[in-house]
């Protein structure tokens, strides 16, 4: 696929940052540094550097540790039933979706090595099925994050609950799926546990966007 530089205007993004880092011991793994930035900045770059309409951050019980990190323009939702699972999050976080919007991205905040260009291939495809496809990036044939959604799954992704997240929005013939291939290993390399972090300790490679 040949990448152009695609405007994001209109598009947004739910940012899933309401986790409890259950492998980490007890340790906030979006604060927990990596290349001398907590996690989740890297992820926050990426993103605040895309240009997008509107990006709603879920946060959890750590919001007073994490809020501080957002840009401002971010609007910030609490969600009280994060305990429920990531569909509760991501229930939360596509109410508060602009209608008007496109599509949305979801955006795991403990992935920081899904680059810009994963983001425009994603993007490009969307524009290309006419803005009505769920576009998912592969990687080796692996499917990853973060997922464009339409704006007519927004409904779907607002009755979202517990751990299965959007993936039944996979299955609803409603929707067409586009899976987006050549993206980055990015799309499939999150930090659960503090072996992920030992992986990319200073000196082994930084992250380029």
């Amino acid at each position: 696929m040949v990448v152009t530089m695609m405007p994001f205007t209109r598009l947004g993004a739910i940012l899933l940052a309401a986790g409890y880092s259950r492998r980490m011991g007890g340790e906030n793994k979006l604060l927990k540094p990596l290349y001398g930035r907590p996690l989740i900045s890297h992820v926050l770059a990426t993103v605040s550097g895309l240009g997008l309409a509107q990006v709603v951050a879920v946060l959890g019980d750590s919001a007073e540790s994490v809020a501080p990190l957002l840009p401002a323009s971010a609007t910030v939702i609490r969600n009280s039933r994060a305990a429920e699972g990531m569909g509760a999050s991501l229930a939360a976080g596509a109410t508060a979706l602009d209608p008007s919007l496109d599509g949305a991205f979801i955006v795991l905040a403990d992935m920081p090595f899904v680059t810009r260009e994963d983001y425009e291939k994603l993007a490009a495809a969307f524009v290309a099925q006419s803005r009505e496809a769920i576009c998912i990036p592969l990687h080796d044939g692996r499917r990853g994050h973060p997922v464009l959604f339409p704006a007519l799954a927004f409904p779907g992704l607002a009755a979202s609950h517990g751990d299965s997240g959007a993936r039944r929005l996979f299955a609803d013939p409603a929707f067409s799926i586009d899976e987006v291939p050549g993206c980055s290993p990015g799309v499939l390399t999150d930090f659960d546990d503090p072996a992920a972090f030992a992986a990319h300790r200073e000196g082994n490679s930084e992250i380029t966007q």
